[in-house]
């Protein structure tokens, strides 16, 4: 498998030999991910994002990232979910993390699955995730963060940007087991994709509550 490598943006200077053994590129390299993203179930992946999510602030190109945010690419004619902005790489991983376990759990409660495939039916689920660098190319006057304050971002600001793709396909409970595009077993729930959405927003307010409960 071929690596892609990461340079740490905080370094002026990164030799090849240290970029090779940075944090980031050896827990990719140590966990077979041939870049900052796979393909996995769902308690894998926020594993993952517990162990790389603030990390990943380093690494984006071509500056390091001063905000985050997390887009969900929902399914159907649901609109794609982005979340407020968040201004520290823990309360990114956090709202992140909250995100995926609060999805994970709705997902677990799907019983048609659970008839077909068993109580691990849910782990059996194999969505998506990348992280990657968005840039706001114009000044972002009032731009919404996860504390509820709107305020300015500065032309130039490089957000850390977790993408969760491959969200599970609905299929009505009646249609499930029929013949499909996609194979049921990874891609399919009875979950609807409102549900699917509301509990990762769930997630995420969970832990902006939390955040701000401890901030002094």
């Amino acid at each position: 498998m071929g690596y892609f490598l990461y340079r740490d943006r905080t370094k002026h200077t990164e030799t090849d030999e240290e970029m090779w053994n940075s944090p980031l590129n050896s827990y990719l390299r140590d966990h077979q991910m041939g870049h900052a993203g796979a393909i996995c179930n769902l308690p894998d992946m926020i594993g993952h994002i517990q162990a790389i999510g603030s990390l990943w602030w380093q690494y984006t190109n071509p500056t390091p990232a001063t905000l985050g945010s997390i887009h969900f690419k929902s399914g159907g004619i649901v609109a794609p979910l982005w979340s407020p902005l968040t201004d520290s790489p823990d309360l990114f991983t956090n709202c992140a993390t909250e995100g995926l376990r609060s999805w994970y759990h709705l997902l677990s409660s799907d019983e048609t699955r659970r008839a077909a495939y068993g109580n691990d039916h849910a782990t059996r689920l194999l969505p998506s995730f990348d992280l990657r660098t968005y840039h706001f190319e114009k000044a972002g006057p009032r731009s919404l963060f996860i504390d509820g304050s709107r305020r300015d971002v500065p032309a130039g600001t490089a957000v850390a940007l977790l993408v969760i793709d491959r969200v599970p396909i609905w299929s009505a409970p009646k249609y499930f087991g029929g013949a499909s595009y996609y194979d049921q077993e990874s891609r399919v729930s009875t979950i609807d994709y409102y549900r699917q959405t509301d509990a990762v927003q769930q997630g995420w307010k969970k832990a902006a509550d939390a955040a701000q409960s401890t901030t002094p």
